[in-house]
């Protein structure tokens, strides 16, 4: 492959990444707008009504949860998860390439386990309701495999593009030398 091949694959990798971040950041703002309401209308009602509504804590809290899976996704998009790069910068840059090829391989098995379990739990949930709002626990556990999907496909693709840019002094996720 060449190198303005390799250019053109990684700037398409990258249209691709940044399409479902902007879809993954959009849902995250909107689910976040709907549990800014509920709380406040929450409060509102408890405090100034007089008359709590009992929903608009599970509400928010759900909106919480998927908020937080989907901004893992994004993160993972950024690089933004939590790595100790002080011994791996001391290594000479194969290998900190090949620990970085493997630690990124371990992610996506985590990822996988991640995305069985939490279809597992999905299945398992189906019998057990919200007792405010009466929504099945199968909706708010969906996120685990969701986001799962979604990291694992921004995941693979943060690794194609570090694959790809190998040797390259361009690349801003290469590793120190």
């Amino acid at each position: 492959m060449t190198d303005d091949q390799k250019q053109r694959l990684t700037a398409n990798i990258h249209r691709v990444a940044d399409v479902i971040a902007f879809m993954t950041n959009i849902g995250c703002v909107l689910i976040g707008a709907i549990m800014t309401i509920v709380v406040i209308a929450g409060v509102v009602a408890r405090y100034v009504m007089q008359n709590p509504m009992v929903w608009t804590e599970e509400i928010a809290r759900m909106a919480m949860i998927w908020t937080a899976y989907l901004g893992m996704s994004i993160a993972v998009r950024r690089r933004g998860h939590l790595g100790v790069l002080y011994f791996v910068q001391k290594l000479p840059v194969v290998l900190q390439r090949v620990v970085k090829l493997f630690t990124d391989s371990l992610i996506l098995i985590f990822l996988y386990i991640l995305i069985v379990n939490g279809v597992k739990m999905v299945i398992a949930a189906q019998i057990q309701i919200e007792p405010a709002t009466g929504i099945i626990m199968s909706y708010p556990f969906l996120i685990v495999p969701l986001s799962g999907v979604l990291m694992m496909i921004q995941h693979g693709l943060v690794m194609l593009v570090d694959i790809l840019r190998w040797g390259t002094p361009t690349s801003p996720f290469e590793p120190a030398a």
